[in-house]
């Protein structure tokens, strides 16, 4: 994959898209394209279609306001490359002043090339400057053109396979000659009922494979014991179901959620197999799969998608519209998101890097603060340290199996805000602010404040750990003073260098205590703890923060809860 983040693909005069170059400053193994309908899309995956195949064959109908496509392409030349034009056993020439061609050629080693993709040639259009060439490669047409055709596009030869946005699985005929399957779900009950039913296929691709991956991600909304194929009075074949309540449903009487799953499946495992081909030699592009998709599905079947491609090691585009797809890769470092909006007359595409082009995103598909509704369960921590230690504790405690954005989300209260919290039933709350109109799953992190064991709780808190309790939530009091409290003596040790560390007494005054291990530390860190915090974390480990004070069961049970709130 690491040719891949300096190959970049742009296009321009195509369709929606117009003379400035538009598309991918990279690629990534996961690319995630977002924008309104009829943004363009759409467009940006035909064009990583062509790429693939190198099929540059435009009609009249795709140019922009009469102008011809051109497909753009860009990436380092690597040593093979420029060896394939610049020979060592070669001298003389255009190249007299160099001992032999190469010496000329190991000065564009890296340097990156700019060319456009041809049905006949490529054609270079131009080089990253290197001071050092003379003369300079634009001034010696005969190996321009040679390094154009020398140059390796890294996806071509791959195997692309589209998933449209409007899909079906309806019945069909027996047809063995041809088991392809078309983006619209066309040819799925022909390969299913053929692998099933045929003895030159392995059936249990599907009875066995394919049953197991649809019920993990379906987990507990459904337990499918059986997929069988029968034969219709029509001749058609058609898919049936099989669940321990409901028994044997047809699929064309089953929602559309369900057959979008069985066709990721069916490209997953039956299209490669029938193919002969290994999994990380295609490039999926998925259209818009939460379309009639609970959130919590559409979480499982990307969770899945991102697996699948961490074990066969696969690149995938997937056009979306969805909110959960941004918390869901966002901060992946295999993940990237282009965002691609429409100015009027023209489509423009943007990586997006920062929080603003993140915000931009949500604004421009219109998602609200009361989209926090659908997220499966909230935490509320007093602020944004709170929620690095408590992430990382998470994710130590269930194996990287929880995470923030998927499985829950974090939501600051900001400490002496607790008071105007409460817990009740939303009918029933008063003059505070309603933790449960938020969402009904809550779990709330609260700072003792202890500067001694026999210290009591004050009332806010007595308050709020009774009402939490009351609806079923859990109300986390830290045993000690506060939450820095928890933070191993051996996180610390290995931060500073020194052995000589001793744990934080669970009452003491964290920053006092950091004080005798680094006085200008505590100077810093007492007002910028969440720095602190981003250079502890890196030190904690299962292990470590296992023997502190309570955190074992606490994190158990908030661990526990999570999985109960995703089922």
């Amino acid at each position: 994959m690491e040719e891949l983040e300096r190959f970049s693909i742009k296009v321009k005069n195509f369709k929606c898209f117009g003379e400035p170059e538009q598309g991918f400053d990279q690629i990534k193994p996961i690319n995630i394209i977002i924008g309104r309908n009829n943004s363009g899309k759409s467009s940006l995956l035909e064009i990583v279609r062509a790429v693939t195949e190198k099929k540059i064959n435009f009609l009249e109908t795709q140019y922009h306001k009469g102008r011809p496509p051109e497909i753009i392409l860009e990436s380092p030349l690597t040593e093979d490359e420029i060896k394939g034009v610049f020979s060592k056993e070669i001298n003389g020439g255009v190249l007299l002043g160099y001992s032999n061609y190469w010496e000329y050629g190991k000065l564009l080693l890296g340097k990156l090339m700019k060319w456009r993709l041809s049905r006949e040639r490529d054609i270079l259009i131009s080089m990253q400057y290197c001071k050092n060439l003379n003369p300079p490669i634009e001034d010696i047409p005969e190996y321009r053109r040679l390094l154009a055709q020398a140059k390796k596009n890294p996806l071509e030869g791959k195997v692309f396979k589209h998933i449209f946005a409007e899909r079906d699985i309806s019945p069909e005929p027996d047809n063995p000659t041809s088991l392809k399957v078309e983006g619209n779900g066309n040819g799925s009950t022909n390969i299913i009922q053929n692998f099933i039913n045929k003895a030159e296929w392995p059936s249990e691709l599907v009875e066995d494979k394919i049953l197991k991956e649809l019920n993990h991600i379906f987990r507990s909304d459904a337990d499918f014991t059986r997929i069988t194929c029968q034969q219709l009075k029509d001749s058609t074949w058609e898919i049936y179901l099989e669940e321990k309540i409901k028994g044997r449903v047809p699929l064309s009487q089953s929602g559309s959620g369900l057959k979008t799953i069985i066709l990721v499946l069916v490209f997953l495992y039956l299209v490669p197999h029938e193919e002969k081909k290994k999994l990380n030699e295609y490039i999926f592009a998925f259209e818009e799969l939460e379309n009639n998709l609970h959130p919590a599905l559409i979480r499982s079947l990307l969770e899945y998608l991102y697996r699948m491609y961490q074990e066969h090691g696969f690149i995938f585009f997937l056009t979306t519209h969805s909110s959960i797809v941004i918390d869901l890769f966002s901060k992946n470092k295999d993940a990237q998101i282009v965002h691609v909006t429409h100015k009027g007359e023209t489509a423009e595409c943007r990586t997006a890097k920062t929080y603003i082009e993140n915000r931009d995103i949500i604004d421009d598909l219109d998602i609200r603060a009361s989209d926090l509704l659908q997220a499966n369960g909230v935490i509320w921590v007093e602020g944004p340290s709170d929620r690095i230690y408590l992430n990382r504790w998470i994710e130590l405690w269930s194996n990287k199996e929880l995470k923030e954005g998927i499985h829950y989300q974090c939501v600051f209260y900001a400490g002496r805000l607790l008071a105007h919290l409460d817990a009740c039933e939303p009918s029933e709350s008063h003059d505070g602010v309603p933790i449960l109109n938020l969402n009904r799953h809550a779990v709330i992190l609260i700072d003792s404040d202890k500067k001694c064991e026999d210290a009591p709780l004050n009332d806010t808190t007595k308050r709020i750990i009774s009402e939490i309790q009351g609806v079923g939530g859990i109300a986390w009091v830290t045993r000690g003073r506060e939450i820095e409290n928890y933070i191993p003596a051996e996180s610390l040790s290995q931060l500073y260098g020194r052995q000589d560390i001793p744990q934080v007494g669970p009452y003491d005054d964290f920053f006092d205590y950091l004080n005798s291990i680094s006085k200008n530390d505590s100077t810093l860190y007492s007002k910028k703890k969440p720095l602190l915090a981003g250079k502890i974390i890196p030190h904690l480990t299962r292990q470590n923060i296992s023997q502190v004070l309570d955190l074992a069961d606490q994190l158990e049970s908030i661990c526990q809860q999570i999985r109960d709130w995703n089922k």
